[in-house]
């Protein structure tokens, strides 16, 4: 007994349960009730992730230009990651959350399908040259996704930017642990 009341049950059983809170808080009944679960959705999320890769930072080529892109933030960063792997990753956590039609703009590229594994196997074929240094994703459900990753940005942006018009709490909860499993970088949600 602890300050004159018993110590709450380890095991869990209603009886021991009932006891414990009929000495801690007086007379209780356990009768039933029915709880409504509602459906939690959250509007206009903004994820920008900065990954932790090796950065280069492209100087422009006269001094004019230098000075323009230092004062308003332009520079140009290369990141030094792999753009289909990471897109791969960012599709399945959409696809893990709910989302299921899915528009890939590769270059000049775009692939649409129904469904979001299809369109990840077709991004894979589309993107054999290896040339491209960013791709947009739009995935559509319930709520709109837009992704855009890129490899080369200017210090304002990130290499990667998600905007979900609607999304339910669980789903999103649940695209966030994938992400955060899978790729090691900073993270800003608006």
């Amino acid at each position: 007994m602890k300050y004159g009341y018993p110590e709450p049950p380890w095991t869990y059983s209603p009886n021991e349960v009932n006891e414990w809170i009929n000495a801690v808080y007086g007379g209780h009944t356990c009768t039933r009730c029915s709880v409504k679960k509602e459906k939690r959705w959250l509007k206009n999320v903004e994820i920008d992730i900065d990954l932790n890769v090796e950065r280069e930072v492209k100087k422009p080529s006269t001094i004019i230009m230098k000075a323009i892109a230092s004062i308003t933030g332009h520079e140009q960063v290369e990141e030094h990651f792999e753009l289909i792997p990471t897109a791969h990753i960012i599709m399945r956590a959409l696809a893990k959350a709910g989302f299921k039609k899915a528009v890939i703009t590769l270059g000049e590229h775009t692939i649409q399908r129904e469904r979001i594994r299809h369109a990840i196997e077709d991004m894979v074929h589309a993107a054999k040259d290896g040339r491209a240094r960013e791709i947009k994703i739009r995935a559509e459900n319930e709520g709109t996704a837009e992704v855009i990753i890129r490899t080369l940005h200017s210090k304002k942006h990130h290499s990667i930017e998600i905007k979900m018009s609607r999304i339910m709490e669980k789903n999103f909860q649940q695209f966030l642990i994938y992400i955060r499993k899978r790729l090691q970088g900073e993270e800003q949600i608006r």
